[in-house]
């Protein structure tokens, strides 16, 4: 009798648990509809499937939740970077809720692959994400997972900017304090288009060493003339530089970026 009863609820566990959700297959459609889309580059009709209330957490280290208009900007951008984008699914999959319970949302495993634009390089990038639909059966939130930052460095162009600042005697921890302050490096690394900024003192040689990464020469372009015309920065580094201004140096090249 133990044995049946044992039984029984093993079939009722697993049922509970099969039971699948009434708009489980609509949502998937959805979710597969999203990614077909976005390899077509339809992106109206993409739009057409996130709800105006969208939430989506990006990939990115340290980035906040954005919502549609963001994630707009955020698809036409990989439609004007890549070629041939696409993904592979691995395995779909329902959701539930926080309680276990299946509530509709879909997740899934999968491949990116591609062909970034201006550099050929090609794309083969594992993922995962999750669509939640709102009562309207659109995408009300989402989240991306992959390796972000291992994407840009591996088929993103490059566009370095390297700067020295030569200290004069005994002056270099006055220049990385105004570097560290918040109108320095921080701030350069919020304007538009910064990717990457490292800073390195050599002290053999009372030098700082500020390298930067940009999605364009324009936007360093415009960021430089912000320092130069508005900023006060330089004018505050300029009296600890080694002979004023000659002290600091940028080099910016234009061309000839190569990966090995």
């Amino acid at each position: 009798m133990k044995n049946l009863t044992a039984l029984a609820l093993i079939l009722v566990l697993l049922t509970a648990c099969s039971t699948e959700h009434a708009d489980y297959q609509k949502n998937l459609a959805t979710a597969q509809k999203l990614f077909e889309l976005h390899a077509q580059e339809a992106l109206d009709e993409q739009l057409a499937l996130w709800s105006k209330d969208l939430v989506l957490y990006p990939p990115l280290y340290g980035s906040d939740t954005i919502g549609f208009e963001e994630v707009a900007v955020m698809a036409k951008g990989y439609h004007d970077q890549f070629e041939n984008l696409a993904f592979e699914a691995d395995s779909w999959l329902p959701g539930t809720s926080r309680e276990g319970q299946p509530d509709g949302s879909v997740r899934v495993y999968g491949t990116w692959t591609g062909e970034h634009s201006s550099t050929g390089k090609s794309l083969s990038l594992n993922s995962y994400h999750y669509f939640n639909f709102d009562s309207e059966g659109k995408i009300v939130e989402q989240g991306d997972f992959f390796d972000a930052g291992g994407m840009i460095n591996a088929v993103y162009p490059k566009n370095p900017v390297v700067v020295s600042l030569k200290a004069q005697p005994g002056q270099v921890d006055q220049i990385v304090a105004l570097l560290e302050s918040d109108n320095g490096l921080p701030a350069t690394r919020a304007w538009p288009g910064c990717m990457e900024l490292e800073m390195f003192v050599n002290e053999a040689s009372d030098t700082i060493w500020v390298t930067s990464n940009w999605d364009s020469y324009d936007s360093y372009a415009a960021y430089l003339d912000w320092r130069q015309n508005e900023d006060t920065l330089i004018g505050e580094l300029t009296p600890h530089l080694l002979n004023g201004l000659e002290g600091l140096q940028v080099n910016q090249p234009n061309s000839g970026y190569r990966a090995y």
